[in-house]
Order: C-alpha cells, then sequence, then structure tokens
C-alpha cells in the first residue's frame, strides 16, 4: 500500500508540487486512515526526491 500510495503522490507531484502536496495532505492530513502506512511513504518520496511535497498540515 504504501508504494501505491507514493506512486498517487509522485504523479500528481510530476503535474505540479502543489497537485503533490494537495494529493500528501488527502492521505495524511484530511484523513487519519492511512497513518500506518505514513512512515513508509515519507521514505519513498525522499528517497525518489519528491521530499518537498510532504507536508504536515
Amino acid at each position: 500500500m504504501s508504494t501505491f500510495i507514493a506512486r498517487m503522490v509522485e504523479q500528481a507531484a510530476d503535474r505540479s508540487e502543489e497537485q503533490g502536496k494537495a494529493k500528501y495532505r488527502a492521505y495524511f492530513v484530511a484523513t487519519k486512515i492511512y497513518a500506518k502506512w505514513k512512515a513508509d511513504v515519507d521514505t519513498i518520496l525522499t528517497t525518489d526526491g519528491y521530499e518537498a511535497v510532504i507536508v504536515e498540515e
């Protein structure tokens, strides 16, 4: 599941950084049901060079 979420965020970020941030917020800020995958997704995004889309609020 972590890989899927990261891929969705990365695809949005490829369109624009703001879309990537919005997708990240949709998974991890707006709802908490995906919280158990957040650490893995953050690692994937950082490794792939998308750390700019990681937001806390």
